[in-house]
């Protein structure tokens, strides 16, 4: 059974149509990357996955259980976490901290607890550390987590986003972008940290322009063209798929990383 399924999901802003009648499932356990050029709709795609934009039409299922009319933080309560293309740190407070933020979903305290400081309270926060000191070894990020973000290259930063959304125990993890910004070392440093990632036991939907770290990371691909699906397959499938070159570079074209 398909971990996400999406079906005839269509989304518009005033006359313009981002996403048309866009259908496919998102298998356990994969890589799952969602390509396309610029202005393609990727971005209200993942939008609309984790409930922050409302589709015009369609449905979203995870985990057989509906996503669209949920607000955001009911959808990552239902496991599926996110990164930004555009880092949303707290630059002022430790690597440490940043984690534990993510870690908020998995915890019971509310308002009136806190305020007392019952017992619970501490053993939430020392639960808290240790999750995020988890997300933050499975990042590599083990040596910078009393340093605050601010100080930290936009690399590391950019595996930092990535622990956070970990700390939530997501069991499918929406990647915007990861390798945006990145030199040649940091990207082949995002591509291990992905595999480990589904490795781990959680899907990754991934949006990214790198071909070479699509090409080389993805389980499948998903190509969208103007909002629609243009082809759908296995690395290699979309590599020789003429409809693919295209669209792309209106030729042949060989991806390396």
């Amino acid at each position: 059974m398909a971990l996400l399924e999406v079906e005839a999901l269509t989304k518009s802003f005033g006359g313009v149509t981002a996403i048309a009648d866009l259908s496919f499932d998102v298998p356990p356990g994969q890589v799952y990357s969602v390509i396309g050029p610029n202005g393609a709709g990727k971005t209200t795609l993942f939008n609309m996955l984790s409930g922050i934009y409302h589709p015009d039409d369609g449905s979203i299922r995870f985990m057989d259980q509906g996503v669209v009319g949920r607000q955001p933080h009911q959808v990552a309560a239902l496991g599926v976490s996110r990164t930004f293309q555009n880092l949303q740190m707290f630059f002022n407070m430790s690597v440490l901290d940043n984690v534990m933020v993510g870690c908020h979903l998995r915890t019971r305290t509310g308002l009136f607890s806190a305020a007392l400081r019952l017992p619970r309270i501490k053993r939430e926060e020392k639960l808290s550390r240790q999750w995020a000191r988890e997300a933050l070894a499975i990042c590599h990020l083990d040596k910078f987590i009393g340093q605050e973000a601010g100080s930290l290259p936009y690399g590391v930063l950019k595996r930092l986003e990535i622990a956070r959304a970990l700390a939530v125990e997501p069991k499918l993890l929406l990647m915007d972008e990861p390798a945006a910004g990145l030199n040649d070392t940091e990207t082949l440093e995002m591509r291990k940290l992905i595999r480990r990632i589904c490795e781990s036991g959680i899907t990754v939907l991934l949006v990214e322009h790198n071909m070479g770290l699509v090409m080389q990371v993805s389980d499948r691909i998903l190509v969208l063209d103007y909002g629609s699906r243009l082809a759908e397959g296995t690395p290699v499938e979309i590599q020789n798929d003429r409809r693919v070159i295209e669209a792309y570079l209106g030729g042949e074209v060989q991806y390396a990383l």
